[in-house]
């Protein structure tokens, strides 16, 4: 199946779309028929009839269409489909308090009879008409595209991208989520803002959903459309540091050694350092120790030929995946830290990947990359 391709209607979705667009249109005409006779008298009936149906059917039509065309639009990864179409933004306050200034305006120039009163109600009506209406041709022609991003982030950390715009607008990250941004400056031309997303889980990121809205010229109302960017390259999203993993403790066979929890360090010696909790009794420097007055270790060489498996299995569960993601991420970058190599086994979309990392950069780009065996849970898969 092409996924670019708008999935067909179910046949009762069509019929359904059908009867409402005939009960509408019904509704419509009724309507035109009764204003008719109450304007006109009833010999306009017809005529009202006719002009509700001119009326009616269309918008009904187009309601549908618009409706369908918003089940059609691809869902964001939080579930909420993205709204393709221009549309106004918070009106109901800017609307109504316009309609009321109007009215009264009005009322005060027919009470008043003076023309200049007439005359200045005509412009406040025209203002506020633009004000209202006017903000949704800059935002149908609203374009941002990428033109900088981060390619290795953090879930949960904020990441800053640069998108260019093609005029002074508000932008509102949707998908990943961030406080909205504005691009300022002249009224024409392009220009350049900073535009913070925080992603809330791991993956690559191919691009991000925003909301582009302008209320130019007079700020009353503000249209937006929401649009997905494309980014200039990949973003890694690494899983957060999870809890910390405990290290199973080993045993050693000397006499009057304890359980330790920490491998035995075995080579040459490399240094002196302060005794931490696990270190073994044995490997206590006396002298460093006589010397400084604190318990000082011999720190010895660690083999590196013998590297560390870290194996990921990750459920179908979203917040499971998520949390074994994190784990494993708290374990390879500890091994990391301590200068061990490690070899990663995970499951990416082309197949099972068994590859050492080399730092904690390439193991978060690992993680991000990996995918469960089985099929996802609802909300789709790795983001």
């Amino acid at each position: 199946m092409n996924p670019g391709a708008p999935p067909a209607d179910p046949p009762a979705l069509t019929v359904a779309f059908g009867v409402s667009a005939l009960v509408v249109g019904l509704l419509s005409g009724t309507a035109g028929v009764v204003v008719a006779r109450v304007l006109f008298g009833p010999g306009k009936a017809l005529t009202g009839a006719a002009i509700g149906l001119v009326i009616g059917v269309p918008a009904s039509l187009w309601a549908g269409s618009s409706w369908r065309r918003r089940q059609r639009a691809p869902r964001l990864a939080n579930g909420r489909r993205l709204r393709r179409s221009t549309h106004p933004v918070a009106w109901v306050g800017p609307v109504f308090g316009s309609g009321i200034t109007v009215v009264a305006w009005s009322a005060v120039a027919h009470s008043s009879g003076s023309g200049w009163v007439q005359a200045v109600g005509a412009l406040l009506a025209a203002v506020l008409v633009t004000g209202l209406i006017a903000p949704g041709f800059p935002a149908r022609r609203s374009r941002v595209t990428c033109v900088a991003g981060p390619s290795d982030v953090t879930a949960g950390q904020p990441a800053t991208v640069i998108l260019e715009a093609n005029g002074p607008l508000r932008i509102r990250p949707l998908e990943p989520g961030g406080p909205v941004a504005r691009a300022v400056g002249r009224t024409r031309g392009s220009r350049e803002v900073a535009v913070e997303v925080v992603p809330a889980r791991r993956g690559v990121l191919d691009s991000v959903a925003v909301e582009l809205a302008s209320s130019a010229p007079f700020g009353l109302v503000w249209w937006a459309r929401e649009v997905v960017v494309p980014l200039s390259r990949p973003m890694h999203v690494a899983p957060r540091l999870g809890p910390p993993e405990p290290i199973e403790p080993g045993t050693d066979d000397r006499p009057g050694d304890a359980d330790r929890r920490v491998a035995a360090l075995t080579g040459e010696v490399r240094g002196i350092r302060p005794y931490q909790v696990g270190d073994l009794r044995r490997t206590i420097h006396w002298p460093a120790t006589a010397h400084t007055g604190v318990l000082m270790v011999a720190e010895a060489e660690r083999p590196v030929d013998q590297p560390v498996v870290v194996e990921v299995d990750l459920p179908p569960d979203l917040d499971a995946a998520e949390r074994a993601a994190e784990r494993a991420m708290t374990v390879g970058s500890a091994w990391l830290a301590r200068g061990v190599p490690v070899v990663l086994v995970t499951r990416e979309p082309g197949g099972p990947v068994v590859r050492p990392v080399v730092d904690r950069v390439e193991l978060g780009r690992r993680l991000a990359r990996a995918v469960p065996a089985g099929p996802v849970g609802a909300g789709g898969g790795t983001p």
